[in-house]
Order: structure tokens, then sequence, then C-alpha cells
């Protein structure tokens, strides 16, 4: 049974991440990277918090709570990785700006195949420990699961524009189906894993989430009219690049039940964060 759950959650992966950005990349029609990059302090304040500030304070952690180190290395790991498709999802339901949203995405994934790398031979190296950095496996994973699908919807939408409506049609019915066995997949693993899991841990990572949450929205008020972009990439972060490194080195069976905490907390925080600055302002609209 164990394993059938396993290969049916490696599958729903496989489909449901690409199809969905396919599907997002589609109903953006195209990158807005300019949006983005004509606004440099917002992207420094961005780059800094994502791929410096949280990481760093996830080593600082690591080295002063030694009695729970297995945590924060996974925290450590998964707090490299770039933002989740789901981000685009989550900031479309509050009405966050689109176009910088997508453009963030997409900025966040080609820096982390430069940062990831960066980040963990410096860490290996404050830590002494050798580490498989996997950097192959974890480009073609974010080249297969986010940039091939949504280079694909823009150049779509470029080319045969009137293909668009159909192939969402169809996409999305993929998409919404994989990303219920999915769900359901994920929640068969984690339960289990959450249970065996302290609660002490548990909420070392919550206080984790909820201080860089709170850090993200301070450093995004200069551009608080776009939303909780920052935000929402901080906590929901892609998994994949976190899980090709625990497994190279070894790792998954010690990792992966903080990461999947960190990742089911990470989504927990941020829908009660929506529906209560959120769901208000729907409200009185």
């Amino acid at each position: 049974m164990a394993e059938l759950v396993l290969t049916v959650l490696k599958y729903s992966v496989i489909i449901s991440i690409p199809s969905s950005v396919l599907v997002l990349s589609m109903e953006a029609n195209k990158p807005y990277l300019k949006v983005l990059y004509n606004n440099p302090k917002m992207l420094l304040r961005y780059f800094s918090v994502m791929f410096i500030l949280v990481p760093a304070f996830a080593l600082a952690l690591y080295f002063f709570d030694i009695d729970n180190r297995h945590t924060w290395m996974a925290v450590l790991v998964i707090s490299l990785s770039p933002a989740s498709p789901g981000m685009l999802k989550n900031l479309n339901r509050i009405n966050g700006e689109t176009n910088i949203s997508i453009a963030w995405m997409i900025t966040a994934i080609l820096i982390s195949v430069v940062m990831l790398p960066v980040n963990l031979f410096i860490i290996a190296k404050i830590l002494s420990f050798n580490i498989d950095l996997a950097i192959d496996e974890v480009m073609i994973k974010l080249f297969i699961m986010f940039l091939l699908p949504m280079s694909a919807g823009f150049l779509i939408c470029k080319f045969i524009p009137e293909k668009v409506p159909g192939l969402m049609k169809i996409m999305g019915l993929i998409s919404r189906i994989s990303a219920v066995v999915l769900t359901i997949c994920v929640l068969i693993v984690a339960i289990p894993v959450l249970i065996n899991k302290s609660l002490l841990s548990l909420g070392l990572i919550l206080a984790f989430l909820m201080i860089t949450l709170g850090l993200s929205l301070l450093l995004e008020l200069p551009d608080e009219k776009y939303g909780p972009i920052l935000a929402y990439s901080v906590v929901l972060r892609l998994p994949a690049p976190a899980l090709v490194l625990a497994s190279i080195n070894g790792m998954t069976r010690v990792f992966a039940p903080d990461l999947i905490a960190f990742l089911l907390i990470g989504f927990i925080l941020m829908t009660a964060y929506s529906k209560l600055f959120y769901g208000r302002k729907k409200q009185n609209k």
C-alpha cells in the first residue's frame, strides 16, 4: 500500500505542477519581466530576503539550537529553494499583482540555479561537512517542472493564441484532477509523519515561518500596493530542490518529516493569513 501511494504521489507531482504552471502562464499571457526589472529596489529587497536573510536566519538557529539541529538543517535546505507555483494561485485569490508575481516567480527560479549551489557550498564550508550539491538534477527538475511548461504557455499565447481557450480547459481539468490526487496522497503520507513529530519540532517550524513572514511583510512595505508577493514566496517554497538534495545525500528519511511539516504548516499559515487580512476586504467590496 505504501509503495502504491508513493508511486501515485510521484506521478501526480509530475503531472500536477507542470500542468498548473502551463495554465498559469497562458492566463498571464507573457512573463512581464520588464515590470519587475524597472523596479530594481524592489528586486533587490526580494532577493536579499529570499536568498540571504532567511537562509542566514535558519543557519543561525542551526548553530545556536544544538538540540534541534535536524529540524533546522531541513528548514535551512528548503529555505534555499525558490517559491512554489502555488504562490501565484494564492496571490490571484487575494487580487495580488499578477504581472509582478509572474516576473518574480521566473526570476526567483533563475536566481536559485545560481544561489542554491553557492549557498550550499558556503554552508558546507562553514559547517565543515561534505554534501553532494546535485546541481544537475536540481536544474533538470526546475526546468521540467517549471521553466519548460511556463515557456510553452507564453509561446502558445504568442504564436497560436486561438488555441489558448481550448488548451486551458483541457490542462485546467488535468491540473485540478492531479492536484486532488496529489493532495490526498500527501495527506496519507503526511498525517502519520506529523503524528510522530514532537510538538516542539512543529512549534519551532511554525515559529520560524511566522518570524520570516513578519520580516517579509515588513521589508515589502514600500511595495505593499502589489500585494504580499514576498511573504507568499518566503513561506510557500518549492520542495523539489530540497527533496532532490536529501535523496542524493541519502538523508530522505532524516529530513522528509521536517520538510513535509514545513510545507503543510506554511500552507495552513498562509491560508489563515489570507482569510484574516484579505477575506474581510472581499466582504467589504
